[in-house]
């Protein structure tokens, strides 16, 4: 019930579709700037390296630093020890830090949704943002020998408003389905199955073939025929429309890059690597079934 009236009301703010507009051209004209340099740093920034989108691991440590902060500035209004004071600085401030990796790493990940998905990560992240600046005058007030019992109040009101924003961004995974594994759910051949006839293969082209309801991508070069997942684990972008460089297969929703016979990902932001299948060519018949081998078993 409270997820439908949040919702709703996320719906009938247009004024967000415009602030998105923005900080998305702002976040993807900062990377493409850069070259293959800012592609490196969004692709650090996703996480592919650690398999997973970063922004989660990220966002636990200024909830967990601001959770004791708040109980170290309620120990000082009961005791008014000094103890307490500096206890609570030092947790504000690491949390400061690791809100700040927290929203560069989610403004990456955001940058690449869109529709509801975008309006709820716009939300989500426009809250946190607020979570920041409160945290951070809360933190200069607190160092520069301001108003204690103005800094504790900004600092209780940033995290009643960072809990609003994390029931937000559960939402964002939870219901929506930001960051998770698009094929996680497919049935994936284990067996040697019949996915299309050798005669529609033709060098250096992507096709797409199906295993049941499973789609796979078949490429071949030369007397080598590859198989792996045709559906992008990060979007569900259909790989079969993107494009070959080398032995690389980009994803044409989000750019997402793989190689097109392991199935590794090389470049976000997807985080996870494709299914790779192993092939054989029974009576005509291209067949495919799962690889030993492959770095996903879904």
């Amino acid at each position: 019930m409270l997820n439908h009236i949040v919702n709703r009301f996320i719906d009938r703010q247009g004024w967000l579709e415009l602030v998105a507009d923005f900080l998305q051209g702002v976040v993807d004209g900062a990377y493409k700037l850069l070259g293959k340099p800012g592609r490196d740093l969004k692709t650090l920034a996703n996480g592919t390296w650690l398999g997973h989108p970063l922004h989660p691991v990220l966002t636990d440590i200024p909830i967990g630093a601001w959770t004791i902060a708040v109980l170290f500035d309620l120990s000082y209004l009961v005791e008014r020890s000094h103890g307490w004071v500096s206890a609570a600085d030092v947790t504000i401030f690491i949390g400061l830090l690791g809100a700040i990796g927290a929203a560069v790493t989610g403004y990456t990940d955001w940058s690449d949704t869109f529709g509801r998905e975008r309006r709820v990560g716009i939300s989500h992240g426009l809250l946190n943002t607020l979570v920041i600046l409160l945290y951070l005058i809360s933190f200069l007030l607190r160092v520069t020998g301001g108003s204690r019992g103005l800094a504790i109040l900004l600092a209780y009101a940033g995290y009643l408003v960072v809990i609003s924003a994390a029931f937000l961004g559960g939402d964002l995974v939870f219901s929506i389905g930001t960051g998770v594994n698009h094929h996680a759910w497919q049935e994936v051949p284990t067996k040697f199955t019949r996915v299309m006839l050798e005669g529609r293969l033709t060098d250096n082209m992507l096709v797409k073939a199906m295993a049941g309801d499973t789609p796979i991508l078949i490429y071949k070069k030369g007397n080598t025929v590859c198989a792996i997942s045709e559906t992008c684990s990060h979007a569900g972008g259909p790989l079969s429309e993107g494009e070959v460089d080398g032995n690389i297969v980009q994803c044409p929703w989000h750019g997402s890059r793989f190689e097109i016979c392991s199935g590794l990902v090389k470049g976000g932001p997807a985080t996870i690597s494709q299914v790779r299948y192993e092939t054989r060519i029974q009576n005509g018949q291209i067949e495919v079934r799962r690889s030993e081998d492959t770095l996903q078993p879904n």
